[in-house]
């Protein structure tokens, strides 16, 4: 990057300003008789290995860069449930993110109490 004087005998690097953020269009739907959530994100003009995807058990956090014009696509969204993080998988094809992230049995570990 080329260095560029700014007023006042200022230098900065040049095109070095903070990316524009953008709250990419966003779809969810929960199947609760299938024990899934799935969600959708429109990610225009982002390459794959320019995604981030990060699963908690209730939210989902994503960052995207998009190439050439300074664009991250930003989002944190709640799954709508409580989800099993390990058990998420996402798929990128044609500018569409699918995740797909199966709930969270509250009785799977549950113990059974003798009377």
């Amino acid at each position: 990057m080329a260095m560029v004087e700014k007023a006042k005998g200022e230098i900065a690097e040049e095109g070095s300003s903070a990316p524009y953020k953008i709250y990419p269009e966003i779809y969810r739907h929960i199947n609760y008789p299938d024990g899934t959530v799935q969600i959708e994100v429109i990610l225009l003009g982002v390459k794959k290995e320019d995604i981030v995807v990060k699963a908690l058990p209730t939210w989902l956090h994503l960052s995207a860069m998009r190439p050439g014009d300074n664009v991250e696509y930003a989002a944190d969204v709640s799954f709508g449930a409580e989800i099993v993080p390990e058990e998420t998988t996402a798929d990128y094809k044609n500018g569409l993110l699918k995740i797909q992230a199966k709930i969270r049995d509250p009785l799977r570990h549950a113990k059974e109490v003798p009377l």
